[in-house]
């Protein structure tokens, strides 16, 4: 018993050991994005609560963003909703009690046609919009359509506070993201807001 014992222990010392496992390969490397020096299109997607800045050169920004509280399209001054359409950045970003504000170019034309046929403007309203648009100024703000409308930052009060719906009408980024988003996307980017 004692042999078979010894040749046992004999034979597991004498045993080759197996070969170490062969290394993972490097996973591919990627090549990076190329850097965004500027942003020609910045699209909204309400319903995926993003923006999507489109860069020169085909370079992505995508950040998360606050909405209003009110859903649906802005239709008046004062509903606290957030337009659909076609916009441009309409001015330079601006100091707010939102860290920084960027406007937009709402009301766009498409909305005073809407907003004369339902008779909430005048002709002369409409006329007014859509002459600042061809101007490619800002279009007048104190219209039964609202104005000041944009993006901004989070500030202090809704810090860290971008899975709520909390503005009065804005998409709100995270501060970082609005002082990036206001050093790349110049006056007239264009701004599509989808639902």
């Amino acid at each position: 018993m004692r042999r078979a014992i010894l040749l046992g222990v004999w034979l597991t010392a004498c045993a080759a050991k197996p070969p170490p496992p062969a290394p993972a390969p490097a996973p591919p490397t990627l090549p990076s994005p190329p850097p965004c020096e500027r942003v020609e299109r910045i699209e909204v997607r309400k319903s995926e609560r993003t923006l999507v800045a489109e860069c020169e050169g085909g370079a992505r920004q995508v950040f998360t963003v606050a909405l209003s509280r009110e859903k649906g399209p802005k239709r008046a001054e004062g509903d606290q909703r957030i337009p659909e359409g076609d916009y441009r950045i309409g001015a330079a970003p601006r100091a707010s009690r939102f860290h920084l504000f960027l406007p937009i170019d709402y009301p766009s034309p498409a909305d005073a046609e809407r907003a004369l046929s339902e008779g909430r403007i005048s002709s002369d309203e409409r006329d007014a919009i859509a002459a600042a648009h061809r101007r490619g100024r800002m279009p007048p703000q104190d219209t039964a359509l609202g104005g000041a409308v944009g993006f901004h930052g989070e500030g202090e009060r809704w810090k860290g506070d971008l899975k709520l719906d909390w503005t009065e009408g804005c998409v709100a980024l995270a501060d970082e993201a609005i002082d990036w988003l206001a050093a790349h996307a110049p006056r007239h980017t264009p701004v599509a807001i989808l639902p």
